[in-house]
């Protein structure tokens, strides 16, 4: 059949388009969409390839080429389905090992101290505060995402907080305390929003708790201990200083 279509069409096209026109002789569907493409990073591999491109994963059917890809890949893919090599390109492996003491975390998100900083990671781990942690994994934006992890052993956690009289706005801190007060939830510009506040020996401060750390509001009593991980300061509306937990972590400690 092969040898039949090519020489009908003689050297008029080509191999992807070949393979099509075969498929197409034997009955079987064809969908062809020549403008698709995805490039991503390599977060699962089984009957589909997932990838994640910024805050997206797509989930590409593979039909062939399995042991091709590893997690972490960054790969271009061509077609809605891998049924051979031609349907994608390996661009690289993007991702990276690090080294930290596990924080805490707060539903898929957790806080890895990494030196003096804090890496806000996302990932399905096990671990205590203060294990040592090796993860593999990428980032995209602010967020490092872990495709692999093992415990080392045991670390101290260091002294990575400031006090509350020390904020100052338009700065990113890591702060911790005890919750004082809570003033309710509500929506701002289609965005769930928490406000608690929470004070330790040196004063009280505002806390905006929004995007997932607002599922935390639920959960926390007066007199919980809680840490906030890169969160942002601001002055708030009346005037005050308040924190910006949105794209930082807040978490509980027990």
């Amino acid at each position: 059949m092969e040898e039949e279509i090519r020489e009908h069409f003689r050297d008029l096209i080509d191999d992807e388009t070949l393979e099509i026109l075969i498929r197409y002789a034997k009955g079987e569907m064809v969908e062809v969409d020549e403008t698709f493409r995805v490039e991503g990073v390599v977060v699962g591999i089984n009957d589909k390839l997932l990838l994640r491109r910024g805050r997206e994963v797509y989930e590409i059917p593979l039909e062939c080429c399995k042991n091709s890809f590893k997690l972490g890949y960054l790969v271009r893919v061509k077609s809605k389905v891998i049924r051979s090599e031609k349907d994608y390109d390996i661009l690289g492996d993007v991702s990276r090992i690090i080294q930290g003491v596990f924080l805490g975390k707060n539903g898929s998100r957790f806080a890895l101290a990494v030196g003096k900083s804090v890496w806000i990671c996302r990932g399905d781990v096990e671990c205590e505060r203060g294990d040592l942690v090796e993860v593999k994994g990428f980032n995209v934006e602010d967020t490092f995402y872990v495709i692999s992890h093992r415990v080392l052993g045991k670390a101290n956690v260091e002294n990575i907080w400031i006090k509350v009289e020390d904020v100052v706005p338009l700065r990113v801190i890591n702060l911790r305390g005890r919750v004082s007060g809570f003033y309710g939830e509500k929506v701002v510009k289609g965005k769930k929003v928490a406000i608690i506040y929470i004070s330790d020996e040196s004063g009280r401060i505002r806390v905006v708790l929004m995007g997932e750390n607002t599922n935390l509001y639920k959960d926390l009593d007066v007199g919980d201990c809680i840490e906030l991980y890169n969160c942002y300061a601001r002055i708030g509306y009346d005037g005050e200083i308040e924190v910006l937990c949105d794209d930082g972590l807040a978490i509980k400690v027990f």
